[in-house]
């Protein structure tokens, strides 16, 4: 491979030095690649040279740390081999083992290790699982609840009953106390929790102030309004200047002008910097619109109706100010955070008092929390001055002369402890600075963790930008932008930018989206030598509709499309979901969705009608290749509710698929049916997990037994009663009865003393429950869910808590958390299989086809419905709550908080579709549901009604869903304004001759649904019939007797394998020998139940075919593979030990390997069926008895073709054996396996429509290569 040619931009983030820089590198522009070679040739240049160890470098998860630590040491190898001689490449590559190349975490703990003496912690700490830590807060929680109960004296307990009544259920005070962990947890990423919480409560009492603008939220909320007095304000000129060309609307417009000189003066109040909020109260409480005088008979009535729902708008517009923001006066206000602040008070005391105990806790079990690593290294590294500000500490000092430089990667995704932390150990105060960001503010989507994506927008609009050519590094501020995208062609890029250069600005995004923030194509896609193949093309926007006469349309045209089924008026959102968006998505509607994915997949595959056939660019290789299926993913917001649906409409159309969802664990059967045993076992008065125990494969009651257990004592436990059973009779049920009370018995026996793994793992064993469900469908996916279980209670049982009941308690709070541990990964990398994922697991990865699903899907906005919302800047939002009145109202703070919340989420969501539509390298396909195209595109094109390419921010910002914010931008596109697809429904507008190119189409989502539906013609009919005839007799007689012609025929099996044909013409007997009937294999019993425990010869084959299928031939460290292998499970540590290394990698350096590596296309396990005669199978006739018509029956023949590779000039078969074979038997073998080598020669020929070349067997045991 050449030398990198680095852009300008590159090269000044590569060799710039002595600054702190900020390098914005977009999706696809190589930051990975700028970050290794900016620390290479900072560690091999010999002039300033700076050692690997000297270096800090962050990354975002451990598998980009092991990644960039790859990097870097391929690299210092690929330098040693042009320099072997060189000392200091030799030192760096010894010292890259100890460099700190790790996750702002793991530098953390060693901080926190190399300094324990000055924390008060045991040094020999273990950090806490998320569960564990979970339990221990709910136990924490808990105590201090009954403490406060307890404890509460008459003037406390006042308060702490006042907050009980307003923010509890009626119930019991698991609201109060799933409030307390909240706030808890919220704190923890503030570098000063409990300076946070006393500053933002001091913010509630009794202020100085006089008017309410002078606060916080008030400065916020006058915000809100600007904007949306600006959008009202923009539409009533749109108004006013058709008014003005249209005859017949003359008496309308002092009306409307008088209505806007009115929003002027509104506009002006709120710009002023004075004191302002009662006087706006007051002007939009009593801001009034008079009526509208008659038009004259000459106008438009279109014209007419378009500036009537304009005033309407605006009326909505004013009311929703009125009624959602201005709520209340100064006076009201100061009255309302009187009363709160009593209440957040008690809250902060119970959450400071909740951080003592569960420090106390930690303390006493020698644990520490993953936000403890972060604050106990920032109090390692920070001291306080008088001031209570924070200030580097000796060791911070320390730190920083150790580290010349601190790279971060993924910069935009820190949190405000992470970013004090760096600034602790970087330079920048004392005039040196040397921190190294990398990031992009537009890939930011991890706010939900706390990652504030502020601290570098603020860095991001501080810093100088560098200008190729000119000196912008005295600033020592400085920030580069990559722009380049070296992964996607240049019809995604144009569809990106066209997007987002309408509907991301500063007020949605929290970034404006210019020409200085598009994407610049940067990568090579040649064009394809042959004429038939189809690469790239347009982005595809396929719109699903699912009116289903009037069903769908009542309950999502308001909420998806946002109009008013009654008279088209626009609704205003306020951002909160009504009861229409609570209800889940139909599920029918989701299933319709998925056949529209999966009918645009299978077209993907077949022919266009021009013949040609898509195929994607292989960087490899650089040929265009036919379309995997392993290149497709199909993204999703969520995958809860869809990606299951989508799984099973892919499984039906024949389209290989997993799901990467990470839930289900708890919903298979064998999981369900051992966590009931364990219920039982450790409770057995639980009646539902008793019954399912009895049902299953432990006991095998049947629904009789069931009910005679049922009937034995009718108002008793189902315990008592199978005790009852079990002594009152000598019946099938009591004897199971019996047996499993005698093994139950035992079973809590030893539950006493054994721990919960491995009382699991003798449950496996003593009821054979482990090698059952191999015999159920999917077995081995069962059976990896079994291992799963048992060491997750391998792990608990490494925590603080132990013991079965602690178990099952650790379960439930896992299931009733909604969490989850996921189905076990029955799948490699190279599968060949349809991916479904969340956009948030897609990031950082890249896809040929990328299939972004359910762009219709409303946004998730149900935190902003909480009693108390929460904000890192603008502190409390609570809920005015007299419960006494039983009455309760948003105060000014969290109508404030929510609407900044709301403003995020929906900057967030913009971000994860930017995420998501920037992994796509070479196709791009999005699908969305609307109820109603007819009312969704006039909707749309009212948006998009506007001489600006920027849509109206008032407009971007009340988008429901993606198809929000895309469809109005792609139907100003000239491609989509002429298509016919939705002529009919588009309005004039601004039409945008972009270069980008994009299709729409519209489908139904009753033609969908209806395409494979059966029809309904297959009930059963009822003759009714008089006296039979006697004359029927003989034909009932004849045809009762009816002998079958072809009875030998039918004896034969319907499918037999390549290796039974073998053995018929190798070792043929003499006379007639009929094919064994297909008999299923008998499941094997799991290895901890076979007294032989080695591996035959058979089972040391399989595991060599095994092998060789998924080994990366251009990876010479096999052994780090099969070690890979057995990680993940595909092998078990016994037949590892059986896989022979060396005679691999004889095969691998031979002529075969080294041709398999040089190929053009690689397959291995083939699969096959294929059709033959009988007669091939059967020769001579007489063998079947039956007429030698009949011999030309078909048989499906099946097979595994072991490898195959593809040449220039044909293709090349390979057959492994792992045969023992004696010096010069090698004729004998290649006789032995003629037929076999034949049938899947033939086979591969008709699979591939390709001549095979060449055909060999590899011996496996001399390392001979056999050719035919």
């Amino acid at each position: 491979m050449g030398e990198i040619k680095w852009s300008d931009e590159q090269k000044a983030a590569i060799e710039t030095r002595n600054c702190n820089l900020l390098v914005a590198a977009a999706a696809g522009a190589g930051k990975t690649a700028v970050l290794v070679e900016r620390i290479i040739r900072m560690i091999t240049n010999e002039e300033q040279a700076v050692d690997i160890d000297r270096l800090l470098i962050v990354t975002f998860t451990n598998a980009a740390a092991t990644e960039m630590r790859e990097r870097i040491a391929s690299a210092l190898t690929g330098a040693l081999e042009k320099n072997p001689n060189s000392p200091r490449l030799h030192k760096q590559l010894t010292l890259l083992n100890k460099a700190s190349i790790t996750t702002i975490h793991s530098f953390c703990l060693e901080v926190i290790r190399n300094n324990f003496p000055k924390l008060d912690i045991d040094p020999g700490f273990r950090i806490a699982d998320q569960t564990e830590a979970d339990l221990l807060k709910l136990e924490v929680l808990q105590e201090l609840f009954e403490d406060m109960y307890e404890e509460a004296t008459e003037t406390t307990s006042n308060i702490f009953y006042e907050l009980l009544e307003c923010y509890s259920g009626n119930r019991d005070d698991q609201d109060l106390q799933n409030m307390v962990l909240s706030l808890y947890d919220f704190i923890q990423s503030n570098p000063q929790p409990e300076k946070w919480l006393n500053n933002m409560i001091a913010l509630f009492q009794p202020a100085a102030w006089v008017d309410f603008s002078e606060t916080i939220w008030g400065e916020e909320l006058i915000k809100k309004a600007e904007l949306e007095l600006q959008g009202l304000r923009d539409l009533m000129e749109k108004a006013l200047a058709v008014i003005a060309n249209e005859p017949g609307l003359e008496k309308y417009y002092p009306v409307f002008s008088d209505e806007a000189n009115r929003l002027d003066a509104l506009l002006n109040i709120c710009s002023i910097k004075a004191p302002k909020w009662d006087s706006i109260y007051q002007v939009v409480q009593n801001f009034s619109f008079e009526n509208l005088p008659r038009a004259s008979k000459e106008c438009t009535p279109e014209r007419k109706d378009y500036v009537k729902e304009i005033r309407d708008t605006v009326k909505a517009g004013i009311a929703e100010l009125a009624e959602k923001v201005f709520t209340a006066d100064s006076e009201q206000a100061k009255q309302d955070l009187k009363t709160l602040y009593p209440l957040l008070m008690c809250l902060a005391e119970l959450v400071i008092k909740f951080t003592e105990k569960y420090q106390s806790k930690k303390k006493e079990k020698a644990l520490v929390d993953f936000n403890d690593l972060e604050h106990f290294c920032l109090q390692i590294l920070a001291d306080q001055d008088e001031k209570g500000e924070l200030k580097p500490s000796q060791v911070a000092l320390d730190y920083r002369e150790r580290f010349q430089e601190i790279l971060v990667d993924e910069y935009q995704d820190s949190n405000d402890v992470q970013e004090t932390i760096i600034q602790m150990i970087s330079r920048a105060d004392v005039g040196e600075p040397n921190v190294f960001m990398v990031g992009d503010v537009k890939q930011s989507i991890y706010r939900f963790r706390q990652a504030n994506p502020e601290l570098f927008q603020e860095k991001y609009d501080e810093y100088l930008q560098f200008i190729p050519g000119e000196d912008t590094f005295a600033n020592r501020l400085v920030k580069i932008l990559l722009y380049k995208n070296y992964r996607s062609r240049q019809e995604v890029i144009a569809a990106v930018n066209y997007l987002f250069r309408q509907i991301m600005s500063r007020n949605a995004g929290e970034l404006d989206y210019t020409e200085k923030e598009a994407l610049n194509f940067g990568a090579n896609f040649p064009d394809p030598e042959n004429s038939t193949v189809l690469t790239g093309g347009e982005v595809e926007l396929h719109i699903l509709e699912t009116k289903n006469d009037g069903l769908s349309a009542n309950t999502n045209n308001a909420s998806s499309n946002g109009v008013d089924n009654t008279n088209g008026t626009l609704l205003e959102e306020n951002g909160l979901q009504t009861d229409t968006e609570k209800e889940p998505e139909l599920l029918d509607n989701i299933q319709a969705e998925a056949r529209l994915v999966a009918n645009r997949i299978r077209h993907l595959f077949q022919q266009d009608e021009e013949g040609k056939v898509f195929k994607v660019f292989d960087k490899s290789s650089k040929v265009y290749r036919p379309l995997e299926y392993r290149d497709i993913v199909v993204l999703l917001r969520t995958t809860r509710h869809w990606a299951d649906v989508f799984v099973e409409e892919f499984s039906k159309q024949g389209i290989p698929v997993f799901a990467d969802t990470g839930t289900g664990f708890f919903k298979t059967v064998e999981v369900q049916v051992i966590l009931s045993l364990l219920q039982v076992i450790d409770n057995p008065l639980q009646d539902i997990p008793l019954l399912a125990v009895l049902r299953s494969p432990f006991v095998a009651f049947t629904t009789d037994e069931l009910a005679e257990l049922r009937l034995v004592r009718k108002n008793t436990p189902l315990f008592e009663a199978l005790k009852t059973l079990a002594a009152s009779s000598e019946s099938q049920a009591a004897l199971k009865a019996r047996n499993f009370l005698a093994n139950l018995q035992r079973w809590r026996d030893l539950a006493l003393y054994l721990s919960t793994d491995k009382l699991l793992w003798q449950l496996y064993k003593e009821t054979g429950y482990y090698g059952m469900v191999a015999a159920m469908p999917a077995g081995q996916q069962r059976q990896a869910n079994l291992r799963i279980l048992y060491e997750r209670a391998r792990q608990f049982e490494e925590t603080s808590f132990k013991g079965l009941f602690n178990f099952i308690y650790f379960i439930d709070k896992l299931k009733s958390g909604q969490g989850d541990m996921g189905s076990a990964k029955m799948l490699g990398e190279k599968d060949n299989v349809v991916r479904i994922m969340s956009v948030h697991k897609s990031k950082g990865l890249e896809f040929p086809v990328v299939i972004l699903a359910g762009c219709g899907k409303k946004f998730n906005l149900q935190d902003m419905n909480k009693n108390i919302l929460l904000h890192h800047k603008l502190g409390f939002g609570p809920e005015v709550v007299n419960y006494r009145l039983r009455m309760a109202y948003p105060s000014l703070a969290k109508l404030a908080i929510r609407e900044r919340i709301r403003m995020e989420t929906l900057s967030e969501e913009m971000r994860i579709l930017y995420v998501a539509l920037t992994r796509a390298k070479e196709k791009l396909i999005l699908t969305g549901a609307v109820a109603d195209i007819a009312k969704a595109c006039p909707k749309w094109a009212k948006v998009a009604d506007g001489n600006q390419e920027k849509l109206p921010v008032y407009q971007v910002l009340k988008a429901n869903n993606y198809l929000d914010w895309i469809g109005p931008a792609v139907i100003r596109h000239r491609t989509v304004r002429e298509s016919a697809e939705l002529k009919h429904f588009l309005p004039a507008g601004l039409v945008i001759a972009d270069p980008s190119q994009w299709m729409l189409q519209v489908h139904s989502k009753q033609q969908l649904l209806s395409e494979d539906s059966l029809p309904e013609s297959n009930q059963s009919a009822v003759l009714e019939v008089g006296e039979l005839d006697p004359s029927l007799y003989s034909e009932i007689e004849k045809r009762l007797n009816w002998q079958y012609p072809l009875a030998g025929v039918s004896k034969l099996p319907a499918k037999v394998t390549v290796t039974e044909l073998k053995r018929r013409f190798d070792l043929r007997p003499e006379g007639i020998e009929e094919i064994p009937e297909y008999i299923l294999p008998l499941v094997k019993k799991p290895l901890f139940l076979q007294e032989k425990k080695g591996l035959n010869a058979a089972e040391i084959g399989t595991v060599i075919h095994f092998v060789m299928q998924h080994l990366d031939f251009c990876n010479p460290n096999l052994e780090i593979q099969i070690q890979q292998m057995v990680e993940k499970d595909l092998l078990t540590e016994q037949q590892a030990e059986y896989v022979n290394l060396e005679k691999i990698r004889v095969f691998v350096n031979s002529s075969l390997g080294k041709r398999i590596r040089a190929a053009v296309r690689v397959q291995r396990e083939v699969p096959f069926n294929m059709e033959i005669t009988c007669q091939e199978v059967f020769p001579d006739k007489q063998e079947l008895s039956c007429p030698e018509e009949e011999l030309e029956e078909k048989l499906l023949l099946q097979g595994i073709i072991d490898c195959y590779f593809e040449e220039e000039d044909g293709l090349v078969l390979i057959d492994y054996k792992t045969d023992y074979v004696a010096e010069g038997a090698e004729a004998n073998l290649k006789e032995k396996y003629k037929t076999q080598i034949a049938y899947y020669t033939r086979a591969l020929e008709k699979l591939t429509g390709k001549p095979v070349k060449e055909k060999y067997i590899y011996l496996f045991h001399n390392g001979k290569i056999l050719d035919f």
